[in-house]
């Protein structure tokens, strides 16, 4: 996994160990800041790794930052995830939900 630490968010990609991801985002959890997950398809279709990602999304909107997967043409369907296609999508949200949090 890669990870870029941008301005106002961190953005994930280039995830090819899942246990390695995990450990990861539990080591994001101690600072919680904005955080954009670009998968890809193979890992979409994990439905042990999205329900995980339900658990670390509820975590960061208790810490009022932002957990925005871009997940292309892919859908999915859990009402709790944030998912855009794009990558300019997820900053484009991201910068809608610090204006609601300013407000």
């Amino acid at each position: 996994m890669k990870l870029e630490k941008r301005e106002n968010f961190n953005l994930a990609h280039s995830i090819t160990d899942l246990s390695q991801f995990i450990n990861n985002l539990e080591l994001l959890k101690k600072t919680p800041k904005n955080l954009i997950i670009k998968l890809d398809s193979k890992l979409i279709n994990n439905d042990s790794l999205i329900l995980s990602l339900v658990n670390y999304s509820s975590f960061w909107k208790t810490k009022h930052n932002s957990f925005i997967l871009v997940v292309g043409d892919f859908s999915i369907k859990n009402k709790n995830l944030v998912c855009v296609p794009t990558l300019d999508e997820a900053i484009d949200y991201l910068f809608m939900e610090e204006l609601e949090r300013n407000v």
